[in-house]
């Protein structure tokens, strides 16, 4: 009976073409995986960013005068998307820019955060008739309950220098004089309204009262 010799099977495929199709399959799903990292990061970084811009501002939105911020065109029908977008996060009324100058400072004019754990020295200016306010509130915005029940400083309720300029102390201790308390709120955000005249303000008017805003000094930290 004849013997019959099998041979081994023969691959189709050379070993160097089969390293070639595992090298551009990898290839191809790094190249997916990189994409998709990046539109991650940029999905991320924008949201970011966004929500940065409506709680805080950019220059896009805001004017910056020191440790004082203002939102140039809140309460304006041209307001910006960014700018309407804070009003509604924040759900407050808020006066128009046409007719008050509303800033907030977050630090003091060295750039340090405000935060009750220290005293601050607040000196402004004559305001030349102008009413204004000047109140403290907590990182959320709420006003920071205390035993004098304190939360404001106005024109009207303020005790002056004789020439018309004005110092407001925070703090965490009673003191004599314009003192606001600021207990354990933490992070602290202060909030200067001054009302235009009936008559309206120019725009050099404007310029000359929001280069007079007032100096925020710390005294100390404890």
């Amino acid at each position: 009976m004849a013997s019959v010799e099998l041979e081994p099977a023969v691959s189709s495929s050379p070993p160097s073409s089969r390293g070639g199709v595992a090298r551009a399959i990898f290839a191809s799903l790094l190249r997916t995986i990189s994409l998709i990292l990046t539109i991650m990061l940029a999905v991320t970084v924008g949201v970011w960013s966004s929500r940065f811009m409506i709680a805080r501002g950019s220059p896009l939105s805001t004017d910056t005068y020191g440790p004082w911020q203002q939102w140039r065109s809140i309460g304006r029908e041209s307001a910006d998307p960014y700018t309407k977008a804070h009003i509604v996060t924040t759900g407050k009324l808020r006066i128009s820019a046409d007719s008050a100058g509303i800033f907030e400072a977050r630090t003091d004019s060295q750039g340090a955060r405000l935060h009750s754990s220290c005293n601050y020295i607040v000196e402004g200016a004559n305001m030349r008739g102008l009413w204004w306010s000047l109140a403290v509130f907590d990182a959320r915005g709420n006003l920071i309950s205390n035993d004098a029940d304190r939360y404001e400083f106005t024109a009207d309720t303020i005790a002056p220098s004789p020439n018309g300029s004005f110092v407001v102390t925070l703090g965490r201790d009673a003191r004599p004089g314009n003192w606001l308390p600021t207990s354990g709120a933490g992070r602290l955000v202060l909030v200067l309204t001054v009302l235009d005249p009936a008559t309206g303000l120019s725009s050099e008017e404007r310029a000359e009262r929001n280069r007079h805003l007032p100096v925020i000094t710390r005294e100390g930290c404890s």
